[in-house]
């Protein structure tokens, strides 16, 4: 279970845009992300999600627990309602403690046996166009305003790779 061991650095930051910048393959950013914020947010699971309208939905395109929450796997909107109001906004969404997570998700029996108890999304975003969701799992009490704030730089580093995926 990853947890929190330092701040962001400027180097990490150049770390990933130098990789988006040299490959097309998201995956290769997708995991230099879980790298950055398992050192810096801390987790006990990261998803990366994108959106599809069409389907009413947001697509897993990335997951730390692929036995729980594979690549693939689609959640319809209706079924994360709160999150996705606030997503829509441009709005990080945040459910703090164990009480939240149950009331925000309906697969949080599966969340909880995973040991994850708080739930922070930040969205993915670009010429505000909403591209998706990096999504952080942890424990209640792991994610304040630093947190967020390195949840939505590390998000922003995602949007070039999650434009290649959003077609797909």
């Amino acid at each position: 279970m990853p947890r929190k061991s330092r701040d962001l650095t400027v180097e990490d930051v150049a770390r990933i845009v130098a990789i988006n910048a040299s490959t097309s393959d998201s995956d290769t950013v997708y995991r230099a992300v879980e790298a950055a914020a398992a050192e810096t947010v801390g987790f006990v699971f990261l998803t990366i999600l994108k959106q599809d309208d069409a389907e009413q939905a947001v697509v897993r395109v990335h997951s730390s627990n692929q036995d729980a929450y594979p690549v693939g796997g689609k959640k319809p909107y209706a079924t994360i309602q709160p999150s996705q109001d606030a997503l829509k906004e441009g709005e990080v969404f945040l459910s703090p403690d164990r009480a939240a997570v149950k009331a925000d998700y309906v697969d949080h029996e599966t969340i909880f046996a995973l040991g994850a108890t708080a739930i922070l999304n930040a969205p993915i975003r670009c010429a505000g166009r909403r591209l998706g969701t990096l999504n952080f799992c942890g424990e209640e009490g792991r994610y304040g305003p630093a947190e967020v704030k390195t949840a939505q730089i590390l998000a922003g580093l995602l949007a070039p790779a999650l434009l290649r995926d959003v077609g797909s």
